[in-house]
């Protein structure tokens, strides 16, 4: 995995038969979670990888359903944040009815 993996190149690796592309698979997602601190899906995936590994059962519904968490993981860090409009504030001019009046 030299280069950046996608969530199907992840998913390929965690349901491969050889140990060590699982293993490749989970050093992944363990760097994506180093280079996405600020994301709010680290925590959750911090937790997630915390756990290791389950045991590789690739026809079990548990297993499979480890694999789609933990690409549902990487594809939510490496969604596109949602455009964001910022709300107009308003100015103490605004709020007065015009201009701002001082005080003396």
């Amino acid at each position: 995995m030299g280069q950046k993996t996608t969530a199907q190149a992840l998913r390929e690796q965690l349901m491969a038969p050889r140990a060590i592309e699982r293993v490749h698979a989970m050093h992944a997602l363990e760097l994506e979670l180093e280079e996405s601190r600020a994301n709010p899906v680290a925590d959750e995936l911090e937790a997630f990888t915390a756990r290791g590994i389950p045991y590789y059962a690739p026809e079990d519904p548990e297993y499979c359903e480890w694999v789609a968490k933990a690409v549902d993981y990487w594809e939510r860090l490496h969604a596109q944040p949602e455009a964001h409009v910022p709300v107009p504030c308003m100015t103490a001019a605004k709020v007065r009815g015009g201009r701002a009046r001082h005080h003396s």
